[in-house]
């Protein structure tokens, strides 16, 4: 247990409990924070508050931390780290080829949610060769390359401005299905066995 961060995380909570306390009891001139030409007095506590929650929901990782690194260490398989390793050498290797086609050949040619589209392909192709491999995939690569190509397909189809939308629907969607994933264990480092 880190005690360092559990103390520093009640230190902060009880400032922002007490900065609270005084905005609620005392005149807003008593109490200044100024951002711009504007008094927002409330910044302060928000901000104590969230560092100390993080502090205190981080002070028992280095306990769980060393437990989740002797389980890996035992169950690395060195052949699976090794194929992992080659296959994303050759999906830097595409991705690089990509970004110099999309800085050799004109917006005029090739318009610009085709890359990204190859660039979701990549990424997906990448996890799809993982998981034939029985090597468990990325979800941030998973994730991405998703992205990339729902992007690509609406930039392609005239709709723009509408990545954030998409964006949030599809972490939705990965939110509800993590525990399916969770289950099939999908997901994860590709070096455990």
């Amino acid at each position: 247990m880190k005690k360092s961060n559990l103390i520093w995380g009640i230190i902060c909570l009880v400032i922002a409990g007490a900065l609270v306390v005084a905005n609620l009891t005392l005149p807003p001139e008593d109490l200044m924070f100024q951002i711009g030409n504007q008094n927002t007095p409330w910044v302060p506590p928000v901000v104590l508050a969230i560092v100390g929650i993080i502090l205190i929901s981080t002070s028992n990782q280095g306990e769980e931390k060393m437990k989740e690194e002797t389980k890996v260490q035992a169950n690395i398989d060195p052949q699976k780290a090794a194929l992992n390793k080659n296959m994303e050498t050759a999906a830097w290797g595409c991705f690089l080829i990509l970004l110099g086609g999309f800085m050799f050949v004109p917006d005029t040619i090739v318009k610009g949610g085709i890359w990204s589209i190859g660039v979701g392909l990549i990424l997906l192709g990448l996890n799809a060769a993982r998981y034939f491999n029985g090597i468990r995939m990325s979800g941030f690569t998973t994730f991405l390359g998703i992205i990339s190509i729902i992007g690509g397909g609406l930039e392609l189809a005239g709709m723009n401005g509408i990545d954030g939308a998409v964006f949030l629907i599809v972490l939705g969607a990965y939110l509800i299905l993590k525990p399916y994933f969770d289950k099939q264990k999908l997901f994860g480092k590709a070096e455990e066995g």
